[in-house]
């Protein structure tokens, strides 16, 4: 999981991709207009590194070349991680918390095969997307302990 640190070093938010009400009556999910919500989340991170990228420093006033790079060594997944990634999105694919979409984005960011090349991901793989795919894996992963 992403270390919050990291994300306050370079000024990142945390993107909810989902949000939940609980009530004794019902338990709803208020999705985001976008189909793929995973996707969506994306691009707006995306868009926070960039809009922090050109302004050449970070929060503390490092240069943001070291930090998204240090940032990017953090995110680095071992061969269990990508193994507990795939479960956790497949498993919430199954159960109907993420859609077709949303799982196929997260399995195309992991790959078939960690990757030792881009630290466990498939080769390609922006920032953005490894921050958010760790997000969404934390987030199922606290639904699935609350319940």
């Amino acid at each position: 999981m992403i270390p919050d640190t990291c994300c306050k070093l370079v000024g990142l938010q945390h993107v909810p991709v989902y949000q939940t009400e609980n009530t004794p009556e019902v338990s709803v999910v208020k999705f985001y207009d976008a189909t793929n919500r995973v996707d969506e989340a994306i691009k707006r991170q995306q868009a926070r590194i960039d809009a922090l990228a050109s302004t050449g420093v970070d929060l503390r006033g490092q240069p943001i070349d070291t930090s998204l790079a240090e940032m990017d060594k953090t995110m680095a997944l071992t061969f269990n991680d990508h193994a507990d990634y795939q479960k956790c999105q497949s498993r919430a694919a199954a159960m109907g918390t993420l859609n077709t979409d949303e799982a196929l984005t997260i399995y195309n960011a992991l790959g078939e095969d960690c990757n030792p090349d881009n630290g466990g991901w498939q080769d390609g793989v922006n920032l953005a997307t490894k921050v958010i795919v760790t997000q969404v894996v934390g987030e199922l992963l606290k639904r699935r302990i609350a319940r």
